[in-house]
């Protein structure tokens, strides 16, 4: 009997705090052991904000095994010598890694690692080469690129994008390695949790009988909260009540205040409340409570969150630069807009001031998501493009030389320095 291939998953977090790959990490793991018949784990550091460290206790009951090192320092680099010596230990013992994001020293490490034991890497971007990325701290990627990313990117076997939008962030890089488009899925958990409506409105006194618009995410500057919710709102012509849920995000401390001081300039106060995070299994609680779900963000990967609100029926709003946007026009589960306040504000009250409209659009999403949106369908084309690889790397015919700080075909980055100067990369028009 074949033996399952041996995975390992590297990601510098697993926090709850850092939402996104973090959160996804554990059912995306679970589904290629349980689902795909994988030997699945993951090598992680116990990074918890600035100065918070993740215990083994901290970890999800039934996880996939989870091997946990010191985050040395950094909490954007998260860098950690111990992940990457025990790489370089075991990278060997697995037959293909993959890591997630870019920009960090797990990614880095796992490169490394892998082109040592002659093991492929494939590697999830996690929203990172987006347009908004490259601009935050542009000098210092451009200078990390040239430098060490580069390299990893070249010596990828192949990359998991969840979106056509970013399949074509990684393309344009001049790849040669394949570019994969396996969108996550969206648990039974979704779905299956019995509805408590009530719930977000008790949260809420001062609603009243207002409508219920939800935003749930990262109090974070990419969501837009500052510069397009809040003057979206200011501008409604419908009663409406904004319930904004979510924890500050580390790499932007103080923004949750920025935030409190913006509602009060625009005399919102009586309008929306900051209600903080709420524990996960909360969450579905909030989508249900909400008449509308607006996710603003200037740039947003997948767009879980979008997902999983219209897993609960609730429809949505969001903009452009959320990268499932694409689905809820598919779906007609909500709107997409430019990323601008005055079209978000005429949204809004479109919706507000539509019940029914609303009530279809919410049961639209959530077919859409049920048929289209499946752990066992992410495991099994995931572990499939897995297969692929291992069976190319076994091809004695395309046997390639590995060897560290090597390219193994000529750079694929021809004009790429004149793509990435200073200044170059600016978010497409609308």
């Amino acid at each position: 009997m074949t033996r399952p291939l041996r995975i390992l998953h590297v990601i510098p977090a697993v926090a709850p705090r850092y939402g996104g790959p973090s959160t996804a990490i554990w059912p995306l793991t679970g589904a290629l052991r349980d689902l795909a018949g994988l030997d699945v784990e993951i090598a992680t550091t116990d990074a918890n904000g600035p100065a918070g460290v993740l215990r083994d206790c901290d970890l999800p009951t039934g996880a996939c095994r989870v091997h946990l090192f010191h985050r040395d320092s950094g909490e954007t680099w998260k860098h950690s010598k111990d992940l990457a010596r025990w790489l370089n230990v075991h990278a060997g013992a697995y037959d293909l890694i993959q890591s997630h994001g870019h920009w960090n020293h797990a990614a880095l490490a796992a490169s490394r690692a892998a082109r040592r034991a002659h093991v492929p890497h494939v590697m999830r971007p996690c929203g990172m080469l987006s347009d908004y990325s490259w601009r935050k701290s542009r000098l210092k990627k451009q200078l990390y690129w040239w430098l060490l990313e580069r390299s990893v990117v070249n010596h990828a076997a192949a990359f998991h994008v969840t979106s056509e939008q970013e399949r074509g962030e990684v393309l344009r890089l001049g790849v040669s390695a394949p570019v994969e488009v396996i969108p996550l899925g969206i648990g039974d958990e979704a779905r299956e949790t019995p509805r408590e409506p009530g719930w977000l409105r008790a949260q809420c006194p001062r609603a009243g009988n207002r409508p219920l618009v939800l935003f749930l995410s990262r109090i974070h500057p990419k969501k837009g909260i500052i510069d397009f919710l809040l003057p979206a709102v200011k501008q409604l012509k419908a009663p409406a009540f904004l319930a904004i849920v979510g924890g500050e995000d580390d790499q932007s401390p103080g923004y949750v205040r920025r935030v409190e001081q913006e509602i009060a300039r625009l005399e919102l106060t009586d309008r929306v409340a900051l209600l903080g995070p709420v524990a996960p299994e909360r969450r579905w609680a909030a989508f249900d409570g909400a008449d509308l779900f607006v996710l603003p963000s200037h740039s947003e990967n997948f767009g879980f969150v979008v997902a999983e609100a219209m897993a609960r029926a609730t429809p949505v709003v969001v903009t452009r630069g959320v990268q499932f946007a694409e689905h809820v026009t598919a779906a007609g589960a909500g709107d997409v807009v430019a990323a601008d306040s005055h079209r978000l504000a005429n949204s809004l009250d479109r919706w507000l001031v539509d019940a029914n409209g609303r009530t279809a659009a919410g049961a639209a999403g959530r077919e859409y998501i049920r048929r289209n949106f499946t752990w066992q369908s992410t495991a099994l084309r995931l572990a499939d493009l897995y297969r692929r690889i291992c069976d190319d790397q076994a091809q004695p015919a395309r046997a390639r030389d590995d060897r560290p700080g090597d390219p193994v075909t000529p750079p694929p980055f021809i004009g790429l320095s004149e793509r990435l100067q200073p200044g170059s990369i600016r978010a497409q028009p609308d």
